[in-house]
């Protein structure tokens, strides 16, 4: 059985009345607050295994969380002699926000080809760039601030006219989708494959693929109940680490202590034996549960400063407040510091100020890029001119 069509409006019955006065118009469809309440992002990618690394001389140069400085991430690369095409730049996460210039640290990490792993700063971001394109595309920041009055906004950590809004509401595309890219964790290939990147720490009883994203971003603690992003519970999440870690190899498996009268050949051929089996379980594996890396270079943890330690190095050295900013480097394990000078976090900030600014800084990076493309493009029609 058909409904029946007696209330249904015919489009040719609406176009016909639409020419007499006070004529019916049809209500243009409203966006539904339940799908902007329930709306929920992307969820970043959970890890990354790196297949390349530079050969030799190049290095790994690994920094802590930049937070928008971005002079002295310049003044960082400059002091470690960066060298683009050679060297490769790990970034541990929280490239945004609280700091001055987030755009100008996502753009220059892009335009290096940094790898990075996605911290909470950054996913934040990530969220309400999503939710701009998403259910929020079109919405002014009046209507914005009614939802965020109601409780209706998709996440209790959003907040209209603050850092991680304005970051996400002025940065260019291609800044947007490559910061988006970033794992919540890296895992690279010989001859680093024992070293791993996260934000805030990884579990260490717990396969990767079961990690958790946002204890991944967030944590800084182990407790009863897990991981925590509060240092009041439980132990330090590295010290965890090395105490389940530290007596493990690099397959996963106890390694007994060598006995007193071993020889350093017999040695020497039982860690050639221990890499054979960590090679054979990469390339039999189709996912890195079976794959017990040692070592985590991580960022997070202000609060405690630079932590350098045999199985974790913890590199957020507090530069946004005024500390340092601190590179970590493979080969050799060197650790270098450059001084930060401002604490940018002091008497919380002018948000309209610095709103005005991500956006001019935008506009100017938006401007850079059409200069690049219209060379280029000049470029290839003179190539292409000669060449007739």
């Amino acid at each position: 059985m058909h409904p029946s069509t007696d209330n249904v409006a015919h489009p040719a019955d609406i176009n016909a009345a639409a020419n007499e006065p006070n004529a019916y118009k049809p209500a243009k469809p409203k966006r539904q607050e339940s799908d902007i309440k329930s709306f929920r992002a992307n969820e970043p990618v959970l890890y990354e295994e790196k297949t390349t690394v530079p050969s030799a001389p190049s290095r790994l140069i690994f920094i802590g969380d930049i937070h928008g400085c971005v002079e002295y991430f310049n003044k960082l690369l400059e002091t470690v002699e960066f060298k683009q095409g050679s060297d490769q730049v790990v970034l541990v996460g929280d490239l945004v926000a609280k700091g001055p210039d987030s755009l100008g640290v996502v753009n220059k990490a892009r335009s290096i080809g940094a790898w990075g792993t996605r911290g909470n700063h950054d996913d934040r971001v990530v969220r309400w760039g999503d939710f701009l394109q998403g259910p929020g595309k079109g919405l002014s920041e009046s209507d914005l601030e009614s939802l965020q009055s109601s409780g209706d906004l998709p996440y209790d950590d959003f907040e209209i006219g603050g850092d991680h809004y304005n970051i996400a509401s002025t940065m260019p595309a291609c800044d947007f989708a490559y910061l988006a890219r970033f794992p919540t964790m890296i895992v690279l290939p010989a001859p680093y494959d024992e070293w791993a990147v996260a934000h805030g720490g990884i579990v260490p009883t717990k396969p990767i693929a079961q990690q958790d994203p946002d204890d991944v971003m967030t944590m800084r603690n182990i407790g009863p109940d897990g991981p925590s992003s509060k240092k009041d519970e439980g132990e330090a999440w590295f010290d965890v680490w090395a105490e389940k870690i530290g007596p493990l190899g690099g397959n996963g498996t106890s390694v007994e202590s060598s006995s007193a009268d071993s020889t350093g050949e017999e040695k020497e051929e039982a860690e050639d034996e221990e890499k054979e089996q960590t090679n054979r379980k990469r390339q039999t594996s189709s996912s890195l549960d079976t794959i017990q890396f040692k070592k985590v270079i991580y960022g997070h943890d202000a609060g405690r400063d630079l932590q350098i330690h045999d199985f974790t190095k913890g590199l957020d050295s507090r530069c946004v407040y005024g500390g340092k900013l601190t590179a970590f480097i493979l080969p050799g394990e060197q650790v270098v510091s450059i001084d930060c000078g401002e604490d940018y976090t002091s008497g919380g900030g002018d948000n309209r100020r610095r709103r005005d600014m991500m956006i001019r800084r935008a506009q100017t990076l938006r401007a850079d890029a059409r200069k690049r493309r219209k060379e280029r493009r000049e470029a290839k029609r003179s190539s292409a001119g000669q060449k007739h």
